[in-house]
């Protein structure tokens, strides 16, 4: 059973919402990518074969789509539940803030702000990020400007970055800086400053995901399951990409059920 181990043997549900967009309708055809909906599918089969009790997929989901379908399964969300956030597309650093972008290559959406909002809601988060692939604003027009979609609640607060901000943006992403106590766990599909691969053959999925995907089916607690996805990830990109956490829980969290025996 998906859940997690509390000493008050309370068992809670695991509550998935997974994003991944290609940007095939982004008018700057160098923000396409190959595989970030086959990574959403890969994770969403094998999330499928586990108890996780509400799985949510949203495919290059516009601003808009971001706002519905994130109020949607935050609703959903109890004080006892896990919410569990899987992310595969475009992600920006600028300033040390991370910026996730919807489908339209319009708009972004800040990362600190979200996970703030499922800590709110539920007993535990989990994110999963597989972004940063790379930088397509290098030849950008500087003036030009992108939104930056604040969601939460009803109403979107909008701000704005120019292109020029993006242009020079950090490679990778920056550690979260909201990850306090011990109500969230973020796993990186590789460390603070690089640069995540896409993957060599498209419609394949990403190093990361092909992974991640074999080990989350699995009875095993989510911290072999991070330990394991580094390991095998290292070793496929031949050291140039390794997967990183951040934050903990207070608790063990088996999406896929504990062990039949226990470990000696």
């Amino acid at each position: 059973m998906a859940g997690l181990l509390l000493p008050a043997s309370a068992q809670a549900e695991v509550k998935a919402l997974l994003i991944g967009s290609n940007y095939e309708s982004a008018e700057n055809e160098a923000l396409r990518l190959s595989n970030p909906r086959t990574d959403i599918r890969l994770i969403s089969s094998a999330l499928r074969t586990t108890s996780v009790s509400d799985l949510t997929v949203l495919e290059e989901p516009s601003a808009e789509e971001w706002q519905s379908g994130l109020d949607a399964w935050l609703d959903a969300l109890s004080g006892d539940d896990i919410g569990f956030f899987y992310f595969a597309g475009h992600g920006f650093q600028i300033e040390g803030q991370n910026f996730l972008m919807s489908s339209d290559g319009k708009s972004l959406i800040p990362l600190d702000s979200l996970v703030t909002q499922i800590t709110e809601r539920a007993r535990g988060a989990v994110i999963i990020i597989d972004a940063c692939r790379n930088n397509p604003y290098f030849d950008a027009e500087p003036d030009d400007q992108i939104e930056v979609v604040e969601i939460s609640g009803p109403t979107r607060s909008i701000s704005y970055v120019t292109f020029s901000d993006l242009s020079t943006a950090s490679g990778g992403l920056a550690q979260l800086a909201n990850l306090r106590g011990l109500s969230a766990v973020a796993f990186f599909s590789t460390e603070p400053g690089n640069v995540a691969e896409d993957g060599p053959e498209p419609g394949k999925g990403s190093p990361f995901a092909i992974e991640f995907a074999k080990q989350i089916d699995r009875r095993q607690s989510l911290d072999e399951v991070f330990r394991k996805t580094a390991i095998a990830v290292t070793e496929r990109t031949e050291n140039r990409q390794s997967p990183w956490r951040q934050g903990d829980l207070a608790f063990d969290v088996f999406v896929s059920g504990m062990r039949a025996l226990p470990i000696p």
